[in-house]
Parts: C-alpha cells; structure tokens; sequence
C-alpha cells in the first residue's frame, strides 16, 4: 500500500501543493498566485489551507511527512529560509518549524530549484545515469546535483545557488544574463528583433553554455538535464546554447568528458516530485528517531 508525502513547491509567483506518493506521482495539485504574499505568515497561511484539504480528502493515516522546495537560499539543516534577494518577507523564515508545529508532520525544505532537480533525476527516465546535474534557466538560474538518487547539497547546504555570480566582462550575473525576467524582453513571439535583442540572446546562449559547461567539468555527471521556461520555450536558445557547447567542447585535448546535456523531462511535476520524495525521507526519519536529512 502506497506511503503519501504533502509536497509543497514555492516559487516567486505560485505556491502548489499536492499529494506525492512513493512512485512520484502528484495527486490533487492545488496551486495559489503567491504574488500577493506580503510576510511569512500568508506562505504559511495558505499552505497549511491546502494541506488540510489534501488531509482531510485524502489518505490522511498513510500521509507521513512534508517535503517542501522553495525559493530562496535554505538552511537544510533547520528548514529555515535564510534569504531570498526579491521576496526580503522571506528571510529567516522558520519554514519546517512553523508548518510542523500546525500540520504534526515532519517537515523537510530546500531550494526550489535543489527539488526538482532530485525529482528529474529520480522519476524523469534517466536509465542507468547515477550522477545526475539538473541546470534550470527559469526566473533566475540554479544548479542541483543528485549522485546515486540522492541530492547534493554541498557542505552548506548552497550548492547551486549561482544566480547571483558576477560574470566579466561587465559584472552582470547569470541571472540578469540568462534568467527569465531579465530575457523577458526578448523572448516569446512578440520580440521585435533588433540590435538590442540579438545582443541579449547572445549573451544569454554564452552565460548558458559556460554554466553548463562548468557543471560538467567540476560535477562530471552521467547526464546534464536542462529545464525552466527559457530553456522549455526558446528553441533559440536551447540551439544557441548547444552550438555554444560544441564549439567549446568539440576537439578538446583536456581530457573533459564531453556532457550528454538532454532536455528534462518532468517539466512542472518535477518540483512536486522531488518535494514528496523529500517528505517521505522526514517521515521515514522520524518513525526511526534519526534525525532529519534533507537529501
């Protein structure tokens, strides 16, 4: 008999939460606009709303814990949110505790963008790929690596928050490069081509592929799988940052493995996936007294 997870996906502009079981697959989705959220208090407000729907509808006594990825940088240890730069309600947000303490539930959090990534890797048909990088160009940028179904999450707990690294030659970061509020402009059918947007899709394909291409040199996974709206929606720039990789790689005497860099597959489900799996560790953890491990 299947085990549930409440699996809770937070991002700048919607909460989803959904019941996860141990296959991965996501049951009675309930999402919020979470652009009008002004404090910690209406994130916790709203989930704890639509997790006691899931509870109350659902499997309640085969529910055994809470996985949770949001935006932001995450203390994985305590399950707080330390910091997120556009939403500054967020910081040192007692994520676990407080959900903990009003739904009885183990509670697990890490970045968002770390949840999809384990749920790609895990459920997202990577055959025989034990090292798994997870590359997502959506509002910002982010990294998450998954090595023998497990996350990485480094020694601090911050691998992958690289949205904010200053790239030369002008200083601007990967995300204001290659991130989708910067590209906003000149993506989607209605861009006018011009001057401006050739240059900004440029510099976008050149951040994207030194990402990727430093993904594979320092992680060396098996698979590089790459998600978010501006990889999912621009053929322009999923070509642009191929041909990038190839010029950079192809006939290259240093010994790089070159990296098989495909498309994930999960698309949204991801972030839930990884989130639910994430929460049937805490409840697995918690019935064994250890203590709680966000990976």
């Amino acid at each position: 008999m299947s085990e549930y997870a409440v699996a809770v996906d937070f991002g700048k502009t919607r909460l989803r939460v959904a019941l996860v079981d141990d296959r991965g697959g996501t049951h009675h989705v309930h999402e919020v606009d979470s652009r009008g959220f002004t404090s910690s208090a209406d994130v916790t407000e709203a989930v704890v709303k639509a997790a006691d729907g899931l509870l109350r509808s659902g499997p309640r006594d085969r529910v055994t814990g809470m996985g949770i990825g949001s935006t932001g940088s995450v203390d994985t240890a305590t399950g707080t949110v330390v910091s997120s730069g556009s939403l500054p309600y967020l910081r040192d947000y007692d994520m676990a505790g407080q959900l903990s303490g009003r739904l009885g539930l183990p509670v697990t959090v890490v970045n968002d963008v770390s949840a999809q990534g384990l749920g790609e890797a895990v459920y997202g048909g990577h055959g025989e790929a034990d090292r798994v990088a997870f590359v997502n160009f959506g509002t910002g940028v982010g990294v998450a690596l998954v090595t023998g179904r497990r996350l990485d999450l480094g020694a601090h707990g911050s691998l992958g928050l690289v949205s904010a690294l200053a790239l030369p030659p002008d200083g601007r970061t990967l995300g204001e490069r290659a991130g989708g509020r910067a590209l906003a402009p000149f993506v989607g059918e209605g861009c006018v081509r011009g001057p401006a947007c050739d240059a900004a899709r440029a510099g976008a394909t050149e951040a994207a592929a030194l990402l990727i291409g430093f993904v594979a040199g320092l992680c060396d996974p098996h698979t590089i799988a790459v998600g978010g709206g501006v990889w999912l929606r621009n053929p322009w720039f999923r070509d642009g940052v191929r041909a990038r990789l190839h010029e950079a790689l192809d006939g290259q005497t240093t010994g790089l493995a070159v990296p098989h860099v495909v498309t994930a597959r999960l698309g949204d489900r991801a972030g839930l996936a990884g989130a639910g799996r994430l929460g049937l560790a805490a409840g697995r953890d918690a019935a064994e007294g250890r203590p709680r491990a966000a990976t």
